[in-house]
């Protein structure tokens, strides 16, 4: 991870700090459970944020994303890059895609590989998709890699050394989840993912998933669900505070003080009050398509959404909230068919790392963004001024 060093010298000094930040309204006045709480959050977000960083304010000015060039993709035509996440000096990211039909003429759809890449270097295939399958990729509190597995419908730990793959869950209700797309962990590791039923493989019998409908459609089936560190799972009432978020579920993330819980999906944005596992008083953010999430140590809000530009209207940024949901800013995504994630990572967690999906060809045209062919898949970087989580 980043900031191992600064993590040993200052983690019980940044935990006081950001206890205060979180807590110093109520904390005299509030129970125990709640002070302890209050105090794991803040030693789950001291792994990642240096004494003082919430009060540092972003800096968006003058800041403008990069491509970064000589990125492989692993498939022909569609390429996605998808479910950044940060550790030990490398950034590990999933390309999902369709290889050619084989020889019957079978063409399966949604097949995943993890890459591995260290800045300066060539990306290398960390694992293959006849084991990889993954979309969203997160690390809980002790370290360990979690993957929301679209190959097999589970949340599962990847083993970093030997790569082995260990579901935590893989069903709900006696049914395979849809496709488990994004998730975020909690302080006491408890993940939250998105289960929307697009990029389920296209050898699944879809009478075994959960459903949910086509696009556009507000059937139940596709839901958000909370794990707890022992692998139970539940279906929240996001899904019922908010149907449209049945249509696409995707991008989720927990505010910097995890009192919040904020999910995306084709019709907006959400930020729903989240106390002991339950969700309530749902506030809706933004009304574009929403795919991936991140935030900072300031508690801004990364948002990989579309908007209307000059140079075309379905125009891909990453569009940045403040601690309160008022929009700072936005950084454009040129030349890209739709923008899907981000991350943080780099020396000292400033580089903004923001993912990118391209398919070529819209129908039997060459896919245009504006006036010029859309780009590959590829990476884009910043590097800001405030330091963010890796995933």
């Amino acid at each position: 991870m980043f900031l191992d060093a600064l993590r040993l010298n200052s983690f019980s000094v940044t935990a006081v700090v950001l206890l205060s930040s979180l807590s110093a309204s109520c904390l005299d006045k509030a129970p125990n459970h709640v002070t302890s709480e209050l105090q794991s959050i803040a030693n789950a977000n001291a792994a990642y944020c240096p004494v003082g960083s919430e009060e540092v304010k972003l800096d968006l000015a003058n800041i403008a994303l990069t491509r970064e060039e000589n990125i492989p993709l692993m498939y022909q035509g569609y390429n996605n890059l998808e479910g950044p996440v940060w550790h030990e000096g490398a950034l590990y990211y999933s390309n999902m895609g369709t290889h050619q039909p084989d020889e019957n003429g079978f063409e399966l759809s949604n097949q995943t590989t993890i890459w591995r890449w260290v800045v300066g270097e060539q990306p290398q295939l960390w694992m293959d998709d006849t084991v990889a399958g993954t979309n969203g990729l997160a690390v809980d509190s002790k370290g360990n890699l979690i993957g929301a597995r679209q190959l097999d419908g589970s949340l599962s730990t990847i083993d970093w050394q030997t790569k082995q793959v260990t579901p935590i869950v893989s069903s709900y209700q006696d049914k395979r989840f849809n496709s488990p797309n994004d998730l975020t962990i909690s302080h006491d590791d408890t993940i939250y993912f998105t289960d929307p039923n697009w990029n389920t493989p296209s050898n699944i019998n879809p009478e075994t998933v959960q459903g949910g409908g086509w696009p556009g459609s507000m059937e139940p089936g596709q839901r958000i669900y909370r794990v707890t560190a022992d692998g139970t799972a539940n279906a929240t009432a996001v899904t019922e505070l908010v149907p449209e978020l049945r249509d696409k579920p995707n991008g989720i993330i927990l505010s910097l003080d995890q009192q919040q819980i904020i999910v995306g999906g084709l019709r907006g944005l959400w930020a729903f009050d989240l106390n002991a596992g339950e969700v309530s008083n749902p506030q809706k953010l933004l009304d574009s398509p929403i795919d991936g999430l991140g935030k900072d140590c300031s508690g801004n809000i990364y948002i990989t959404t579309t908007r209307e530009l000059p140079a075309r209207t379905d125009g891909q940024v990453v569009v940045v909230l403040d601690k309160s949901y008022r929009e700072v800013g936005a950084l454009n995504v040129e030349g890209i068919h739709i923008v899907t994630n981000v991350a943080f990572g780099g020396d000292q967690g400033k580089t903004l790392f923001v993912t990118g999906l391209t398919a070529p060809m819209d129908g039997d045209k060459l896919r245009l963004c504006g006036d010029a062919p859309c780009l590959a898949a590829g990476i884009y970087t910043a590097k800001l001024n405030v330091q963010g989580f890796p995933y």
